[in-house]
């Protein structure tokens, strides 16, 4: 098992050193397309499901892809433990009047997800496809919460029989990643011709297409902000920083599970049983750095990020490697219709109501939304360097304060993690009415807000 276990390791480096090379073709960088992607795409046509049926020569052993399998669930747990370690933070009032439009244009997106996959459940992919009423919750699964938050919520689809669905959202989540980096340069190109962003600057680097340059410039400036402070105790402390963050999400998890047995579930209603650890880590993280700040110990963001983008960067590869296709031969419409679903609504959010919710820079702040709720975080902020690369419009300083009053609830928190018992528990058309009643709830509060400060703007003038 040992020798199994060192040689998946050593070929999923070996996979993520060509995965790197490889996006540096000059084809492939005009995509963006990630590392880990690239990567988990190699892995995925040299696995069982494809190779292994075709080619059998160029197939990797099957047992390292078991190896594999079992790292999703794992490394999503230290991805959210790290969200907000070694982040400062302001007070709440001082976040809200920075964040607003970006809260209300968010949870707008996330729970119309739920809506539109609902609508769609209820009307196609539950009459025509015979999938189950929880498949409503696989658009903000895959599209806002990603390949972590699926494998994360891999016991859960095995608690309710729909392993097939795990399989639909990690299709998904691949799908979205690499469309929504080919949408998003289509449609900032298309902005910057009809002035939607008015930087000369910004415009100027799509035009010169030298956005490039200039990201792997900021990469590069990280990297020496990294080595700057990386040392062994460093590094190490940080470590057990990140382990105690993780260990006291379990135990918060067995906390509320114990709670759960002695109360409300003896009558046989079970809540916590469902919910994961994942988001409990990101509650544990934020615990331990209070404690960590108390005993003197300072908590670099460089390092913690380090150790983040990495977990991240093996879980994605490792999610999309192991991917099961077998929902290509049954569920390959459904997989369709979820996807151009939630990429219609993604796209009628940004052209059609985000200009209505932001008071400034309306095209700026939308993308980096856009990028988040259809692939990942760094994707929104990659589309806010291309639009906004001196951040004169603050958006991203907006975005990162919304996340603190977003990730725990959406995009792979509390929320999504009991999306799937709530459909259960409230059946799928007054879950649909819910989800659509609170989306309404947050387009009318973004709405209201931007009216009421371009009111007081005007009255200033």
């Amino acid at each position: 098992m040992i020798h199994v276990f060192a040689m998946g390791v050593a070929l999923l480096v070996v996979a993520l050193l060509v995965g790197f090379m490889v996006v540096r073709l000059p084809l492939l960088r005009k995509l963006f397309l990630p590392t880990a992607v690239a990567s988990g795409l190699l892995l995925l046509l040299l696995g069982p499901e494809i190779a292994g049926k075709y080619i059998p020569m160029l197939s990797l052993p099957p047992e390292v892809y078991t190896v594999w399998s079992r790292m999703p669930p794992l490394l999503i747990n230290v991805v959210f433990a790290t969200l907000f370690l070694g982040k400062p933070l302001l007070k709440f009032t001082e976040m809200g009047k920075l964040a607003a439009p970006q809260v209300a244009f968010g949870q707008t997106i996330a729970w119309g997800q739920y809506m539109i996959g609902g609508i769609v459940t209820l009307a196609i992919a539950v009459p025509v496809f015979g999938l189950p009423p929880v498949s409503a919750s696989l658009l903000e699964i895959s599209f806002e919460g990603g390949h972590g938050t699926v494998a994360g919520l891999s016991r859960v689809f095995q608690e309710f029989g729909f392993e097939q669905g795990k399989d639909i959202a990690v299709g998904l989540a691949t799908a979205s990643l690499i469309s929504a980096l080919a949408i998003g340069v289509v449609v900032i190109n298309i902005g910057r011709r009809r002035g939607w962003f008015a930087h000369e600057d910004a415009a100027q680097l799509v035009r010169q297409k030298a956005y490039t340059a200039h990201i792997l410039h900021e990469i590069r400036q990280q990297g020496v902000r990294v080595r700057q402070h990386i040392t062994p105790w460093r590094l190490a402390h940080h470590g057990m920083l990140i382990v105690a963050s993780v260990f006291l999400g379990w135990l918060l998890h067995e906390w509320l599970l114990s709670i759960e047995r002695a109360t409300w579930g003896q009558g046989g209603v079970t809540i916590i049983g469902y919910l994961p650890i994942f988001p409990l880590c990101m509650f544990g993280g934020m615990i331990m750095q209070y404690a960590w700040r108390r005993l003197g110990l300072v908590i670099s963001r460089e390092i913690v990020a380090l150790y983040s983008s990495l977990a991240l960067m093996v879980l994605i590869a490792t999610a999309i490697g192991t991917m099961s296709l077998e929902f290509l031969h049954t569920s390959a419409a459904a997989f369709v219709v979820f996807y151009l679903a939630g990429t219609t609504w993604l796209l009628l959010m940004l052209l059609l109501v985000a200009r209505h919710i932001f008071p400034d820079h309306w095209f700026i702040n939308a993308i980096i939304s856009f990028g988040q709720g259809m692939g990942m975080t760094a994707t929104g902020l990659l589309f806010a360097q291309m639009t906004d690369p001196k951040n004169r419009s603050g958006a991203v300083e907006g975005f990162g304060y919304k996340q603190l009053m977003f990730e725990p609830f959406m995009g792979g928190g509390l929320v999504t993690a009991l999306s799937m018992p709530a459909i259960v528990l409230l059946g799928l058309p007054m879950f649909t009415a819910l989800c659509a009643g609170i989306s309404a709830t947050w387009l009318v509060a973004g709405l209201w807000y931007a009216h009421t400060v371009r009111r007081s703007s005007a009255g200033r003038r």
